[in-house]
């Protein structure tokens, strides 16, 4: 094994082992993040992130209100509806409005009511995207991870739910955008951590209008991307 390997890959490998090896079988409800953090000995955001780069590769589901559950074939077909979803163009519009009106909402309130805890996360998750810049893979779960903590920050748990809700989508509409713009322009990816690396910063001088103005043009040229007519 690499020695430079973070703690969630460490995490997230040991949980997929226990899934692939049928100790944890399709249907089983994964134990809370607080139980697991104290298993692996790791911080809250640790185990976040190590479920998040499961999801992403669609080895688990979150069940809002319930908790994680490992996938089954019914989470499957989830996945291919979503994918199904995200190829009609008139729906994945609606999704990019609700992601707007929902996440421009969300930094406004983070510049507010960000704690120190919710500064730390999003500095780490910052760091990672950084660092990932060239690893496509490891850099959508981090971007999907920065607008949840966006979303923590809020200290609503009603608009961390509907985050978590719509995170399978937003992954799949990330993946897309990624490619897209990695595929037209060069150095996107050191632009598009930019645009992050602004939107965190706001929130640390409690920046609402920056953050608010960052963010809504972020998600105009997400927009603008996935809507471009392919060839």
């Amino acid at each position: 094994m690499g020695l430079n390997r973070k703690n969630y890959e460490i995490v997230a490998d040991e949980l997929m082992q226990m899934i692939v090896s049928g100790v944890v079988k399709p249907g089983n409800k994964l134990e809370p993040i607080e139980t697991l953090a104290r298993q692996y000995r790791v911080g809250r955001s640790t185990v976040r992130e190590a479920l998040s780069l499961l999801k992403a590769r669609g080895m688990i589901e979150s069940v809002q209100g319930d908790g994680t559950y490992v996938a089954d074939n019914r989470a499957r077909n989830l996945g291919l509806a979503q994918s199904s979803y995200l190829s009609n163009a008139t729906e994945l519009l609606q999704l990019l409005q609700v992601r707007k009106i929902v996440e421009v909402g969300c930094i406004g309130l983070a510049t507010q009511f960000r704690t120190e805890t919710n500064v730390d996360e999003l500095d780490r998750v910052v760091q990672h995207m950084q660092h990932s810049v060239g690893n496509e893979e490891v850099s959508q779960v981090y971007d999907v991870n920065f607008h949840l903590a966006i979303a923590r920050a809020t200290q609503n748990p009603l608009l961390e739910q509907m985050m978590e809700s719509v995170s399978v989508a937003m992954t799949r509409t990330i993946r897309d955008t990624r490619k897209l713009w990695l595929y037209s322009e060069r150095e996107s990816a050191a632009r598009l951590f930019e645009e992050h690396r602004r939107m965190y910063q706001a929130i640390v001088d409690h920046d609402y209008q920056t953050a608010t103005d960052t963010m809504s043009h972020h998600l105009d040229k997400v927009a603008a991307v996935l809507m471009r007519p392919r060839l």
